[in-house]
């Protein structure tokens, strides 16, 4: 019972001014340490990005040069989705072919789509074959924006849409700007449209 009636007292005593904090000392407190732990963090964050060449990983490991995506690599997953392209839009309509190239963006949840052009081609029995598909020329190349770079070409095409009674090539030159993002380590096309 004596203890106990100590305990009490000694509770009220530190918390009566006597051993805690006034309002002023917390907040002189949280002025200076609120700084410091930031600064802290950041020392801690640079010293681990300088090791980071040394073979080991770290989260916080990016650099941005070496993430950009170059002019020959942004054709070469274009050129990937021209040769995917004939398994997606024909028989056996597979748009998850596309996955290795096509990014979780516009282009994968319109090819996706119960309406959209692979169901379209599947339930009305029409197909796609591609003759020919070839870049002419680059018009610009944007690879600065981290996210989404993006290249605009010119493209000749030519391709045939086949069905029942429909045997119609087509031949064209048109401008289509791709657009880019990075999933799983490698770029794939976000989107494209024609310009």
């Amino acid at each position: 019972m004596m203890k106990k009636h100590y305990f009490g007292s000694l509770m009220s005593r530190s918390w009566k001014g006597q051993g805690g904090f006034s309002n002023q000392t917390a907040l002189l407190l949280i002025a200076v340490c609120y700084p410091l732990g930031i600064a802290s963090i950041a020392v801690v964050i640079s010293s681990a990005s300088r090791f980071s060449g040394s073979g080991t990983s770290t989260a916080f490991d990016w650099n941005p040069s070496q993430q950009a995506i170059s002019e020959q690599e942004a054709k070469s997953v274009i050129q990937e989705w021209w040769n995917v392209r004939s398994r997606v839009f024909a028989s056996p309509y597979d748009a998850s072919a596309a996955s290795s190239v096509v990014s979780s963006g516009p282009l994968w949840t319109d090819l996706t789509k119960s309406d959209g052009p692979v169901a379209w081609l599947r339930n009305n029995r029409q197909y796609y074959t591609y003759q020919s598909t070839n870049i002419e020329s680059v018009i610009s190349f944007d690879p600065q924006d981290p996210e989404r770079p993006s290249i605009i070409v010119r493209v000749r095409t030519q391709d045939t849409l086949h069905g029942p009674g429909i045997n119609k090539p087509s031949t064209g030159t048109n401008n289509y700007k791709y657009t880019f993002a990075r999933e799983s380590g490698k770029w794939k096309i976000w989107n494209y449209e024609k310009v």
